[in-house]
């Protein structure tokens, strides 16, 4: 079986696998070799179980709605990247709203007390306060954390 492969033009350069390209139905050749996900993990904190990963080496629970995902290959920036945050609550119906359904909304952030870094995130899932409560870090069923950048 004979294989053929026909490039107008391809750009790009990297030292850290290989250029990443994908054939449309339209015949267009799309570079991925930038701009998208380096990385992406779903993370059942109630369980303590990864659901599904890419380009993770490992995840550390720190404690209720706290986690630390390690690269397994390295960002080229520690401030030039993309970080994409999402929970869901298995709780009251599915909703976003934690730990109750007269709260405001789930939020996920990187933790602001550690430096970015090359190597990892660490970052933090909370629910949503209400009129006289505050909200909380909290252990949701689906953390999801999403990198966009380039590799190193």
């Amino acid at each position: 079986m004979t294989s053929k492969l026909s490039v107008d033009a391809l750009e790009g350069r990297t030292t850290k696998g290989s250029i990443v390209v994908m054939g449309e139905s339209n015949g267009k050749t799309t570079n991925l070799q930038q701009g998208l996900a380096k990385h992406w993990v779903n993370y059942d904190a109630v369980s303590q179980a990864t659901h599904g990963s890419l380009n993770q080496a490992s995840l550390t629970d720190n404690g209720t709605g706290d986690f630390t995902t390690t690269y397994t290959n390295n960002l080229s920036g520690a401030e030039n990247k993309c970080l994409v945050f999402g929970a869901w609550n298995t709780n009251d119906a599915g909703s976003s709203l934690g730990a109750g359904d007269s709260r405001g909304s789930t939020s996920c952030n990187q933790y602001g007390p550690e430096a970015a870094a090359t190597s990892k995130v660490r970052y933090t899932c909370h629910y949503g306060s209400t009129g006289g409560a505050d909200g909380g870090l909290y252990d949701y069923e689906g953390n999801y954390c999403a990198t966009l950048g380039d590799l190193a």
